[in-house]
């Protein structure tokens, strides 16, 4: 399957979740897309014969950081696994030290009725009981003394019946503890592994750099990633489908900012050429949970060109939710979201300088500024 093919049927799986009254933009859409193609156009410049090679280089970079995402979501979930194993372990600590305590208390009481019987002249009252000529008396002895036996009796198996319990919790704490031991390789192997993706990222990200390095092929990728979300967008708006209903955004400045970062981009600001930037670059550092603006579906988490890994959420009424550059995705497509859900990781894929945040909403195919809809940071 071709590349081209591959991101179409992609997007044909992902892209969900329209009302049918974008049909009636698809003309402004396209005229806007087509002021937008000429624009580009003005500035356009050949590509060098290094075309090919690039191609090659992105396929790798995409990739890699496909396999850096998949390192780091398996290292999140294994470092989960071993938080639940001290959990457990813990438990299974303050329950042996409960039984114990337990055990010494049942010793004492045990010890209290055998000194008691003792102290009687005889354990088993056996002369008392020959030498007494009263019945009644007689019979009164024998049931104290068959209630103290009873006791000792019930006292012994309480004690053995907590020996077992506490053979039992130290060899569930050996199981933990093996678990956890086993949890710990299995980190140490995937710490490993992602330092080895992580390399093999810089190697091919240092190899398209040097593809990238003059400020005219800088404008022209710039402008090419931009048609690809162009075209993704326009795509999808040939694909709609109704999903669930979502009451969209609420611009009033109540929302939550995905991630707490430096604003280092703003909407409308200037990019370069004619460029300005769709949405906001939000600069922080790998590795921090990006979540979701309000609640939604999501409909888009892969690899996209000049965004690197991405996720987009409909929160329906036209209205969606990009964020781009992440280190991990850790939602799939399909998957319903909460307002505050974690959706990535913060990161540098696509390409990025340094680690971040690239955030766009969008409505009705267009991207608007946030500014109106986030709480003032």
């Amino acid at each position: 399957m071709s590349v081209r093919r591959a991101f179409t049927v992609s997007l044909t799986a992902l892209w969900l979740a329209y009302s049918p009254s974008l049909f009636a933009d698809a003309t402004k859409q396209e005229q806007q897309l087509q002021q937008l193609t000429e624009q580009i156009q003005r500035q356009q410049t050949a590509l060098s014969q290094g075309q090919v090679n690039k191609n090659k280089q992105l396929k790798a970079l995409r990739n890699s950081e496909k396999a850096v995402s998949n390192s780091t979501k398996a290292l999140r979930q294994s470092a989960s696994k071993v938080a639940a194993a001290d959990a457990q372990l813990s438990k299974l600590k303050a329950k042996q030290t409960e039984l114990e305590q337990q055990r010494q208390a049942q010793q004492q009481q045990l010890a209290v009725q055998i000194r008691s019987a003792w102290m009687s002249g005889n354990n088993d009252g056996t002369a008392i009981l020959l030498g007494n000529d009263d019945p009644a008396q007689l019979e009164r002895m024998m049931v104290y003394y068959q209630y103290l036996n009873d006791a000792r009796i019930d006292a012994i198996e309480v004690v053995k019946s907590t020996e077992i319990e506490l053979a039992e919790v130290a060899q569930e704490q050996q199981l933990v503890r093996d678990k956890q031991a086993a949890l710990h390789e299995q980190r140490q192997r995937q710490q490993q592994q992602l330092k080895k993706d992580l390399a093999q990222r810089e190697a091919v990200l240092k190899d398209l750099q040097k593809q990238l390095n003059q400020q005219q092929q800088q404008l022209v990728n710039m402008q090419e990633n931009r048609d690809v979300l162009a075209a993704a967008i326009e795509q999808a708006l040939q694909l709609l489908a109704q999903s669930q209903s979502y009451n969209g955004l609420s611009n009033n400045g109540s929302l939550p900012w995905p991630i707490r970062a430096k604003l280092s981009k703003r909407f409308g600001s200037h990019r370069q050429g004619q460029l300005k930037w769709n949405g906001w670059l939000l600069t922080t550092s790998s590795g921090k949970e990006v979540k979701a603006i309000s609640s939604g579906q999501v409909i888009f988490a892969d690899w996209l060109r000049g965004f690197g890994l991405v996720v987009v959420v409909d929160h329906g009424e036209e209205y969606l939710s990009l964020y781009g550059h992440a280190q991990a995705l850790l939602k799939q497509v399909g998957d319903p979201v909460s307002g505050g859900e974690v959706l990535a990781l913060s990161g540098n894929s696509g390409g990025l300088d340094q680690p971040g945040l690239y955030f766009e909403i969008r409505h009705r195919g267009r991207a608007i500024d946030p500014k109106p809809f986030l709480k003032k940071g």
